[in-house]
């Protein structure tokens, strides 16, 4: 394949790329709009729903590059890690080796409270992600670097969470048997309080908890449908000068 007709069929490969992602952001966001937001007092059991609020946690932790207090964090550690490139040249990117989510929260919308415990599956966060390197140009890294990388939810942060809540003793039992749950040890006591008081409490966790956003509903159904529009825009007019070039390269015209 001549150079002619690989660099047109790189833009056109990812144009199609960005127009299937597109749509999927839009069937997404269609899905979104069709989904109820519901306030937490009259939260349907079983039922798929979005809760939106302010991020509450009587246990505060400090988020582990930034330093932050926050509600809850997602904590990656990243090795730069040696490639090679289809023109055979070398370099190097940043791979991630391990994530470790640590926290939960409470979500207080004015009628009520839910627990939320995110997973690095769920987390759809607005904020850029932190790292200890932000310093260091792209590229001036050492090959084999270990960093550390963040996300987090302050306290007193707009959230929004989709999922299906499920009760507070369901929460406990995963708890309990998910070796991979981190959470503090003070904010296990008060839950395990709340357990043995018989507390009503909504909770979203596991794949119950299907995105959560450092966002209000409204702003991140916005900013979901925009992104789609981005996209099929963006992948439409990629896919077209694409295809022009591979026809002029093809002699076509």
């Amino acid at each position: 394949m001549t150079q002619q007709l690989l660099i047109p069929l790189l833009i056109t490969g990812t144009g199609a790329a960005m127009l299937l992602y597109g749509l999927f952001k839009r069937s997404q966001a269609l899905s979104f709009r069709s989904t109820p937001c519901t306030p937490v007092r009259s939260l349907a059991k079983e039922e798929r729903q979005f809760i939106t609020g302010v991020a509450h946690s009587p246990v505060p932790i400090t988020a582990p590059v930034s330093k932050k207090a926050c509600v809850f964090y997602l904590e990656k550690v990243e090795r730069n890690e040696a490639s090679t490139s289809s023109r055979g040249r070398s370099r190097t990117r940043w791979t991630e080796v391990s994530s470790t989510a640590y926290g939960a929260f409470f979500v207080k919308d004015g009628s009520g409270s839910a627990l939320v415990l995110p997973s690095a599956r769920s987390l759809d966060l607005n904020k850029p992600e932190v790292t200890e390197s932000d310093e260091v140009l792209p590229g001036m890294a050492l090959e084999g670097a270990v960093r550390k990388a963040e996300q987090y939810i302050a306290e007193g942060e707009n959230v929004t969470v989709l999922g299906t809540p499920r009760t507070l003793p369901e929460l406990m039992n995963y708890v309990r048997q998910d070796g991979q749950v981190t959470l503090p040890s003070d904010l296990i006591a008060e839950l395990l309080k709340l357990e043995k008081e018989n507390a009503v409490l909504p909770c979203f966790f596991a794949y119950g908890a299907e995105k959560v956003s450092d966002l209000s509903y409204t702003d991140y159904l916005a900013g979901t449908e925009s992104s789609a529009a981005m996209l099929l825009q963006l992948g439409a007019i990629l896919a077209v000068v694409g295809g022009a070039a591979l026809l002029y390269a093809l002699r076509v015209f």
